[in-house]
Parts: structure tokens; sequence; C-alpha cells
């Protein structure tokens, strides 16, 4: 079963993202809102497509990720 909330910067790891590779998701950053395509995730960075536009996102900055 793949995770829809993650929303906690104690559990945003790129292990607990991996099931949401290819989806669309709402992410949520200390500073930001926005919905995207999670292409990648790594050790300390996830990628997303916002809008055509690549974003990187360094784990630790992630607040919530959640299937959109």
């Amino acid at each position: 079963m793949s995770p829809s909330l993650i929303d906690s910067p104690d559990t945003v790891t790129s292990r607990v993202l991996r099931p949401l590779l290819g989806a669309q998701v709402v992410v949520r950053t200390a500073s930001t809102l926005w919905c995207g395509t999670l292409l990648s995730c790594v050790k300390d960075s996830a990628w997303f497509v916002v809008d055509d536009t690549d974003v990187v996102v360094h784990i630790d900055d992630l607040v919530s990720v959640r299937a959109a």
C-alpha cells in the first residue's frame, strides 16, 4: 500500500516518498505550497516538475507531501 500523506519532517525521507514516484502530489515547505509530479527522490533531495519547471527540494525542507 502506498502512502497518501507524509506530514512530519521526521518522517519525510526518500524511502517513504518512493511509492509516490510518478504521481501528482501536493508539496508543502515552510515557505510554499504547490502541486506537481514527483520524478525522483534520493537520500537528500526530491525532484518535482511543477508547471513545466523542475524543482529540487532538500528533504529537510519538506513539511508534507500527499497524493493530489
